[in-house]
């Protein structure tokens, strides 16, 4: 929700696809149109976003 309980939408300029949260549209333009995989340096795997990379790299060794 934004400000005064107003929604804000956000249109995906690569695609058209409309989200109200900024961070929901951040993690679908990585999954959806990031190419490149995340890589962990420590182990060499591949992860598609990089949030997905910062929580494997807790337990990564």
């Amino acid at each position: 929700m934004g400000l005064f309980g107003k929604s804000i939408e956000t249109k995906c300029k690569k695609c058209g696809t409309v989200l109200t949260d900024p961070e929901r549209m951040k993690k679908h333009q990585e999954v959806a149109h990031n190419k490149k995989k995340e890589k962990c340096r420590a182990c060499g795997s591949e992860f598609d976003t990089s949030e997905e990379l910062r929580k494997h790299k807790k337990d990564c060794k």
